[in-house]
């Protein structure tokens, strides 16, 4: 049985094998954080009266890149789902880790979602990554 997310105006489902972790308050958004069993981990987080997705993704882009200076980051580009994302690949203790963030508008709010995990278990893991991205974006279409 999956499990349900259901917070700060945003709904998903996950697998229930996930670990829901704290997340230090923000005065400028709210979010959640999933740690996969294996490793890696998912995470959503709504950024309040954001109209620029292109430049909040840089942002975070820009963040990885001190943390990881030999980190590859494709260029933002925009989804079929008309949604922004990126995608970064780094070294982390000899194994190689994949980053995605997407952008998804919804009203004054963006929500970005980030899904990270070693390569193996980020290609393993990609159509589950998917499918709870459609969850969310459903709970934000039907919110609208």
């Amino acid at each position: 049985m999956p499990g349900t997310f259901e917070d700060f105006g945003l709904r998903f489902l996950y697998p229930d094998n996930w670990t829901v972790a704290a997340r230090e308050e923000d005065a400028r958004c709210e979010g959640v954080t999933l740690d996969l069993p294996a490793g890696g981990f998912f995470s959503v987080t709504r950024y309040f009266d954001q109209s620029e997705p292109e430049a909040l993704l840089s942002e975070i882009a820009g963040a990885m890149k001190i943390e990881y200076p030999e980190i590859e980051t494709d260029a933002i580009a925009v989804s079929d789902d008309d949604d922004f994302f990126i995608e970064s690949r780094f070294y982390y203790l000899d194994l190689l880790v994949i980053s995605r963030a997407t952008a998804i508008e919804s009203g004054d709010d963006i929500i970005v979602v980030q899904t990270q995990a070693e390569s193996r278990e980020f290609d393993s893991g990609e159509k589950v990554f998917e499918a709870i991205i459609r969850s969310l974006r459903e709970s934000i279409e039907d919110a609208e």
